[in-house]
């Protein structure tokens, strides 16, 4: 345990227990480092496990020797915390009130092999070197526009017909199976960072697909998503939720308890997203029965092709109601 521990990095951070930081701009950051990550280390089975604070946890490398790493380290480098709190003070232009947790990883994420957002959570992946100067503020605030992205335009379809009516995009085209720069959430992402980051983070006024007008150069994006981001975020209470069979192979049927919140004649819609949180299923309808809509789910992403083994993440809603959740596929 020791050696591992130190293999990640933690002999080198003095850092202590979570800290809270209030941003002028409406964040308010909870950072995870150092001591404080390694006491939420689980190994089991030569596998290293991060413990969340809710539901949940993140599987790591083990360490720069870790056999499944495509390149060769001496260490891992986790981020500093203050370059990350700096990247998100100075974004401007938009007002949300949004908590969000900033984990500084040890060590890679196995899934997402670099750095990721879930829910209202960034997680930073370590450096396998020395970080160039300019480099971390793109980063984060890319992530800032992912979480962003579920607090405020998850919960609205409104909000995400009318940004994409705007952007002109369509869900063939920038769905969840597009090429990772045309997919939707990561256009939006991009626009949030170049429009309301701090300098750095605009990284000259450039997007990452090059096909596509910068952000400045579209009628009224900016104002609208200034107000969009305005306030609390949007999401609703969740009702209860569950998935069986869980861990399935690879049907599963997700169901959400209604409890009277919609009328029987609602939609419902089951959106599956993995380690990532990029979506790879949308299915529409269900059956609804006593208060319960049931919605099947294939194991499929929505070109057809078999997930592969992993942890999934749900969400199912109905009118007002909605449910969060995991499931793991298991082939």
């Amino acid at each position: 345990m020791v050696f591992l521990l130190a293999a990640l990095g933690f002999a080198a951070s003095p850092a202590g227990a979570a800290r809270t930081v209030g941003l002028d701009n409406g964040l308010t950051l909870r950072i995870h480092d150092g001591v404080e990550l390694a006491a939420r280390l689980e190994f089991r089975m030569d596998r290293c496990f991060l413990r969340l604070d809710g539901a949940g946890e993140v599987e790591l490398f083990t360490g720069p020797e870790d056999p499944r790493l495509l390149r060769r380290v001496d260490a891992f480098s986790p981020l500093a915390a203050a370059p990350v709190v700096e990247a998100l003070a100075a974004v401007r232009g938009i007002e949300p009130n949004m908590a969000v947790e900033i984990y500084l990883l040890p060590s890679p994420p196995v899934a997402a092999a670099g750095s990721f957002s879930r829910g209202n959570a960034i997680f930073l992946s370590p450096a396998f070197g020395p970080v160039p100067e300019g480099a971390i503020a793109p980063l984060v605030v890319h992530e800032l526009g992912h979480v962003l992205t579920w607090g405020y335009f998850d919960p609205r379809p409104d909000l995400w017909a009318a940004y994409m009516l705007r952007r002109g995009l369509d869900e063939q085209n920038n769905g969840p199976a597009a090429a990772h720069a045309d997919r939707a959430r990561e256009i939006l992402a991009e626009d949030l960072r170049c429009l309301f980051g701090g300098v750095t983070a605009r990284a000259g006024g450039t997007i990452e697909n090059p096909n596509l007008p910068v952000p400045q150069a579209v009628a009224g994006l900016n104002e609208f998503l200034a107000a969009s981001l305005r306030g609390r975020p949007g999401n609703a209470p969740l009702a209860r939720s569950s998935a069986a069979p869980n861990p399935c192979n690879p049907r599963t049927v997700v169901a959400l308890d209604l409890a009277g919140a919609v009328a029987p004649a609602a939609a419902g819609r089951l959106e599956i997203f993995d380690a990532r949180g990029r979506r790879v299923r949308a299915v529409a309808g269900g059956s609804l029965d006593s208060g319960r809509l049931a919605i099947t789910w294939d194991g499929r992403d929505d070109g057809g092709r078999r997930v592969p083994t992993g942890r999934y993440l749900y969400r199912i809603s109905c009118g007002s109601a909605q449910g969060k959740g995991a499931l793991t596929v298991v082939r």
